[in-house]
């Protein structure tokens, strides 16, 4: 009797995680009863029901689009005139060994070059009193703020041609001084470097101008 009991519960579980089944309930002569899935004259029927489980659609979570980093801008080249020639690029053995100007260019070009914006941006300070090599290794320099928080700065200027104050706002192309000798320089030339604000301070960082610098006379050698 019992081991018939648990065969219909069995079989109950069975139905119920698969389809549903009718069984028939009966007794035998000595007054047992059993179960069987086949119909006998005078046998109970039971139908046994499948379970339904109810699916719930989990909800679709939109991913993030994917940020493709913008093309990096390219600089035109801040000056007026030449073409003139790099003498010193990034990693430069002389002086671009540290932080601040390890990406930076050097351009020779004659004293007294037009300099102008390579970017947009807001002026943050400016020298311009130095005579010679001075106090200061940059010379004289305009520091300008871009709108995505680089900065760009132009050194070794001429004493006296910065034409821009802190605080204005330049456009690209706008003027900002004339090409000198001043602070640490060995010929005349325009030291142009990026940077932005770090941890660890400020720090240069890698960019392209939009064209190829030309080869010409290297005038940071007198040549």
């Amino acid at each position: 009797m019992l081991l018939r009991l648990l065969l219909f519960c069995g079989l109950a579980t069975v139905a119920t995680s698969t389809l549903a089944m009718t069984l028939y309930k009966s007794t035998d002569a000595h007054g047992e009863v059993f179960f069987s899935d086949r119909q006998t004259p005078g046998a109970q029927a039971f139908v046994i029901q499948e379970r339904r489980t109810e699916r719930v659609s989990r909800p679709v979570l939109e991913r993030p689009k994917p940020r493709y980093p913008q093309p990096a801008y390219r600089y035109p080249l801040p000056w007026r005139g030449g073409p003139f020639r790099l003498t010193q690029g990034p990693n430069g053995s002389f002086s671009h060994t540290d932080a601040k100007s390890r990406y930076a260019m050097d351009i020779a070009m004659p004293e007294g070059t037009p300099i102008i914006a390579a970017r947009s941006g807001v002026v943050m300070n400016i020298e311009n009193e130095q005579v010679g090599r001075g106090n200061d290794a940059s010379g004289n320099f305009v520091r300008v703020q871009h709108d995505d928080g680089t900065q760009g700065v132009y050194l070794h200027l001429k004493q006296g041609s910065v034409s821009v104050r802190p605080g204005q706002r330049v456009r690209v192309g706008g003027a900002l001084g004339l090409s000198g000798n001043t602070g640490n320089s060995s010929g005349p030339h325009l030291h142009f470097v990026v940077q932005q604000h770090t941890e660890a301070g400020l720090v240069s960082i890698p960019y392209e101008f939009n064209q190829p610098v030309g080869t010409l006379p290297n005038f940071a050698l007198g040549n």
